[in-house]
Order: C-alpha cells, then structure tokens, then sequence
C-alpha cells in the first residue's frame, strides 16, 4: 500500500518529490513545505471547477469575479483601480478584464460623476441580466464543492486560511 494518499493522485509526484529532497537535504520542513504546495496546486483545480460551469457562456471564473464585485457596489459602479485592489488583479490584467466586459456589453466606462478626469465602471442591463442567468449555477456549483465539509470545517478552515493571508501581508 502506498504511503500518499490514493484521493489526491495528481499531488502524489509533489509529494514524492518533497520527500526525496528531504532525504537528500534533511532537516526540510516537509509538513509547511507541502501545505505550501497544497495551495499552488489546488489553486488550477478550483478555477478549473468554476470555469467548467462558465465555459458554456464564454466566461470564465477571473471575468466572473470581475462582474460580482461590480455588482456588489452601490449604484453598481466601482473605478477600475478599486477592482483591480479588490480582486487582487495587477493594473494590467484589470483593464484586460474591463475590455473584455466591455466589448461584451456588460460593462461601461463612463467619466466619474465626481471627478471627469477620472472614469467609472459601471453595469449595463446585459451585465444585470446574464449574473441573474447565471447566478443560479454558480451557486448550485458552490454548494457542491463544499457539500463534504461540515459547518465546522469550513469555519476553522476560513479561520486558518485569514490567518495565513495575513502572515502573507493580505
């Protein structure tokens, strides 16, 4: 029987690799090195599982998350810098987010209503209209994803995951 868990086959070669240099270099911090890893390697699988719900629309998760936080603020208007900070998006990948948007009819650019120098994203009835569409399978898609976890799981793994954001300056 294997010493790697048979649930998680795609981290067994991180694993095994961990090990291995451990063993070359010992004294290695196996168990933070591979939680450390845990994260990165999940991370390709989560957007992958939304996306697979967002493929269908010719949207995915990052564009997604772009939508919900503009339809989060009040009057559905945020500046494109507040995005970007709030989806801890670089400058760059923001404003390919908002094109994009854009040029779907989900979003606008309109001058600030308080500062014309500045611009304001802000949602259109399309943007509205598709969320409501498809808010309902996104959700459903969330339900599932944590359907095994347990109240009290999810509440001491929001802890630990905020505690390590802030270690990391989140």
């Amino acid at each position: 029987m294997s010493e790697y868990p048979t649930c998680c086959n795609s981290f067994i070669p991180c694993e095994q690799a961990v090990d291995t240099i451990s063993r070359k270099m010992p004294g290695a911090p196996r168990e933070e090195v591979l939680l450390t890893r845990l994260f990165f390697h999940i991370q390709p699988y989560l957007t992958g599982y939304f996306n697979e719900t967002l493929k269908c629309h010719d949207m995915n998760e990052t564009t997604w998350m772009a939508l919900m936080v503009l339809y989060s603020r009040p009057e559905q208007r945020i500046s494109p810098s507040e995005l970007s900070d709030a989806l801890a998006f670089s400058r760059t990948n923001a404003t390919r987010v908002v094109d994009d948007l854009c040029q779907r009819d989900m979003m606008q650019r309109l001058p600030s209503q308080e500062d014309r120098r500045k611009t304001e994203l802000i949602l259109t009835e399309k943007g509205l209209a598709f969320i409501a569409m498809v808010m309902p399978e996104q959700r459903q898609r969330m339900r599932e994803l944590w359907q095994d976890f347990s109240p009290e799981e999810r509440a001491l793994l929001d802890g630990m995951l905020r505690k390590l954001l802030r270690k990391v300056g989140g």
